[in-house]
């Protein structure tokens, strides 16, 4: 009798374009095929949302990512690029493009009084220097959206007539929606209510900035009251598109588009004076950004109140992150130590211990410690009797910093370290006995050497997170003690927690001088760790 020969259909199927299933099996091509939909379904309808806001930067990714996607998965082979590709794409997503922003925006005066782009700076003037028109009329208006774009649908008190208002026109609306006698909408938009307005930041701003002109010669505007309210309101400037101008109503100063600055400026603005000058000239506000080179940069070096800030904090930052590594390794290494003698008892039981505060969430931690320190009733300050101001004196709220940070850290170094040291020879060691040293030669010179081997890539990624360590600092001290204003920074201060302060910690945002910061922070830890990676593979070619 002849074998049997098993075949199995599922693994020898066609596509229906022709051409073996890419994984061997119907129902896994199948299942690929459904995961894949999914996925491009959801890219193209972010991809019209994209393309409905103008975001093409999200446009050139989407479209990137969906071929990329479609491509890699039903071709046949290529294994290791399948796994690769996502790793990519969420790497220039989340880490590369935020990386390209910042830089960019580090070219920049991006910040309060210059957020908007240029086009809703005109709209945001006249917004902003409107007054009431006396026994102005009263309108029924309806917010209404194209494109990303709000517009008025306004209903004339008199005529009942629908009118279409832009920031650029007032004109009638034809093929305005009526229902039941009252116009609903307009075909080709869509009909804002209150919830869709304060569900969109982006739509309710535009909303709140939006001047219908009514009546340019005589610069009335129409100005919302509500979703359903608008009225006549006259404001101090004119504006002409045509040359880009303002004109005061009342002085007749005109004002023009300073790309120096991003600001509207009479002629006797004086750049290099800048906005808040008395003498610098007149400006309006709000401004839009602008580059001005490494201005942000050299800022950091030249301006005497930035250099004196930035400088202490730097180097507190190097030493906290430093003295950090060296405590968690040193006490950690320690630990392990102890924990490697056989003959000590109950070893689950201390490692279980040691490991919780690596267990619990730093913030959990951080504020729990904070309360202990508290200088009135904090548990450490009752215990000793003392009202010691360890959270409100310099040096002592370093010293707060450097011990609670290495009770959340000495967990993580005492795993890694007790891993590494299982993972060392024992006849290494034994042969160092045998040649006549001692214990703590024989770990001097065989024992640490290896170790640090498996160790240091740890370490440079430990320096790397405590060089900005942001959450124990802010929770813990907020930076401070401060010897003067926040924007001075604090004597705990990082350099992380100085620049998330500047960016968002007052009332003035310097987000461009901010993001310079944070250029100037990964350029320090990308060098830091090249260079502890050098020293690494020197430390590998001693164990070779």
């Amino acid at each position: 009798m002849e074998p049997t020969v098993s075949t199995n259909t599922m693994t020898e199927g066609k596509t229906p374009f022709g051409g073996a299933f890419p994984s061997g099996s119907i129902a896994s091509w199948l299942f690929k095929l459904v995961i894949l939909g999914l996925i491009d379904v959801l890219g193209i309808w972010a991809l019209s949302k994209s393309l409905a806001a103008s975001w093409w930067v999200a446009v050139g990714f989407l479209v990137i990512a969906l071929v990329l996607l479609n491509v890699t998965y039903f071709r046949k082979g290529g294994l290791p690029f399948k796994y690769l590709v996502p790793g990519l794409l969420f790497l220039l997503a989340f880490q590369l493009y935020p990386a390209g922003y910042t830089f960019g925006a580090s070219f920049t005066n991006y910040g309060t009084g210059h957020l908007l782009p240029q086009d809703r700076v005109v709209a945001a003037i006249i917004s902003q220097n409107t007054r009431p028109v006396d026994g102005a009329q009263s309108y029924n208006v309806l917010p209404i959206e194209k494109d990303g774009e709000v517009s008025m649908l306004v209903i004339d008190p008199v005529t009942g007539d629908a009118y279409l208002g832009t920031a650029d026109s007032y004109q009638p609306a034809p093929n305005a929606i009526v229902e039941n006698g009252k116009v609903t909408g307009l075909e080709g938009f869509t009909t804002l209510n209150l919830g869709a307005l304060t569900s969109n930041p982006d739509l309710d701003q535009q909303w709140q900035e939006l001047a219908v002109p009514i009546n340019p010669d005589q610069a009335i505007y129409l100005k919302q009251q509500s979703p359903t309210r608008a009225a006549e309101t006259q404001s101090t400037l004119v504006y002409d598109k045509t040359a880009d101008t303002f004109t005061s109503v009342e002085t007749g100063a005109v004002f023009s588009p300073n790309g120096g600055v991003g600001l509207y400026t009479t002629s006797t603005f004086n750049n290099d004076e800048g906005e808040g000058n008395v003498n610098s000239g007149q400006y309006l506000t709000p401004g839009w950004p602008v580059f001005v080179g490494l201005d942000n940069y050299t800022n950091i070096v030249t301006d005497p109140g930035v250099r004196n800030n930035f400088i202490p904090i730097l180097l507190w930052s190097f030493a906290f992150a430093i003295g950090t590594v060296i405590l968690q390794f040193v006490f950690g290494l320690l630990l392990a130590i102890v924990m490697q003698e056989k003959k000590m008892r109950g070893k689950g039981v201390y490692r279980l211990l040691l490991i919780l505060p690596y267990a619990l969430p730093i913030f959990m931690t951080a504020l729990v410690w904070k309360g202990m320190l508290n200088t009135d009733f904090g548990l450490i300050n009752q215990i000793i009797g003392q009202p010691v101001p360890w959270l409100n004196d310099a040096w002592l709220a370093k010293i707060a910093l450097l011990v609670v940070n290495l009770w959340i850290g000495y967990s993580y170094m005492f795993l890694v370290v007790t891993g590494a040291l299982t993972s060392v020879p024992g006849d290494l060691k034994e042969a160092a006995f045998v040649d006549g040293a001692s214990g703590w030669r024989a770990f001097r010179t065989v024992v640490l050497p290896l170790l640090m081997v498996s160790v240091s890539p740890l370490l440079i990624a430990s320096f790397s997170f405590n060089f900005n360590n942001f959450t124990l600092v802010e929770l813990l001290t907020g930076g401070g003690p401060f010897p003067g204003s926040p924007i001075d920074g604090g004597q705990t201060d990082l350099l992380i927690t100085y620049t998330y302060r500047l960016a968002f910690g007052t009332s003035t945002q310097l987000l461009g001088f901010a993001s310079a910061i944070s250029m100037l922070i990964f350029v320090i830890v990308a060098g830091v760790s090249a260079y502890g990676f050098r020293l690494t593979r020197k430390l590998e070619e001693i164990k070779a």
